[in-house]
């Protein structure tokens, strides 16, 4: 048994993992659309606290055959959410043809209980809290978080990172103070969520606790954004250089937009028009910025930016 039709395992396991949630659901994970995709979304982004883009649904798991494999982090992220390790462990579970496709089943709750869950939490809560002031375990954590360059060691300007506090599965940006990030918490450990178009998405699990000294953390360059960036914000006498790697780089039906101020709506652009623009010799080319990237085989197969 191959890879992709393991993957072919994998969304039979995604289908029956959702209708764990939405039992109703009759169809297959073929006929999705815009509310189904969505409620999958929500649910593997609440669970793992990962973003998957509804254009990556419609491009890997809706279709009835698929001629590549995606690429590995998003399978791992399907992987963890199905309950795995990672995609490695779900090939390793499920490549014998007689293996059966089973998912966890998780509890659901239902509208009729809803009270009965409400007060037990509740209760849950008051001895939770009563303990931690009898002890003193109750903390009110500060740290102050600072973002590096792993390659150039440099801070991360704010402009070029958006930092999230996730806390009862609810997400809360944190704003920036001179290029760093004060982090507040009641609980004896903080997840952050570290997004970019520019860097590799991360999560951090910092320990809370009063430390005056900042907690510098470095974030893995994306090296294709990266080069993009370059491109718009630099000077070169090579054109014909920079149009060979835009080429490169590019998939050849990558949607590429451009989004436009004061809510006008976006303008799509094919690869050899996008390839034209940045590699012309323009002042609208420094003022250009990647607001979002995504990639498939190592290509860019998705582009959004903006004129500053």
């Amino acid at each position: 048994m191959n890879n992709t039709e393991i993957f072919y395992r994998l969304k039979e396991a995604v289908l029956q993992k959702y209708r764990q949630h939405y039992p109703y659901y009759a169809g297959n994970i073929h006929d999705f659309g815009n509310k189904e995709i969505a409620q999958l979304l929500d649910l593997i982004e609440e669970e793992c606290h990962e973003r998957v883009s509804e254009k990556w649904v419609y491009t890997h798991l809706k279709p009835q055959q698929n001629q590549k494999l995606p690429r590995k982090d998003m399978l791992d992220i399907f992987s963890c959410w199905l309950g795995y390790a990672g995609w490695d462990e779900f090939v390793f579970e499920n490549s014998k043809p007689e293996a059966e496709i089973t998912v966890p089943k998780q509890e659901i709750k239902t509208k009729t209980n809803k009270r009965k869950v409400f007060a037990g939490i509740a209760a849950l809560l008051v001895i939770i809290i009563s303990i931690g002031i009898g002890f003193g375990m109750a903390s009110d954590g500060k740290i102050i978080l600072c973002l590096k360059d792993k390659y150039t060691q440099k801070h991360i300007e704010p402009n070029r990172v958006k930092v999230y506090l996730l806390n009862k599965r609810q997400k809360r940006k944190l704003k920036s103070k001179d290029s760093c990030y004060i982090v507040k918490s009641n609980n004896n450990q903080a997840t952050i969520v570290l997004t970019s178009p520019y860097y590799k998405t991360d999560t951090l699990y910092v320990t809370m606790e009063n430390n005056p000294q900042p907690y510098e953390y470095e974030l893995q360059p994306d090296d294709y954004a990266m080069m993009l960036r370059a491109y718009m914000n630099g000077d070169t006498d090579d054109w014909q250089r920079r149009r060979e790697q835009l080429n490169e780089i590019l998939d050849d039906n990558a949607i590429i937009q451009e989004v436009m101020f004061d809510d006008i709506g976006v303008e799509f652009l094919n690869k050899n028009e996008f390839v034209n623009k940045i590699t012309m010799p323009s002042k609208l080319v420094k003022n250009m910025e990647v607001v979002e990237i995504e990639y498939n085989n190592e290509k860019i197969i998705s582009l959004k930016y903006i004129q500053k």
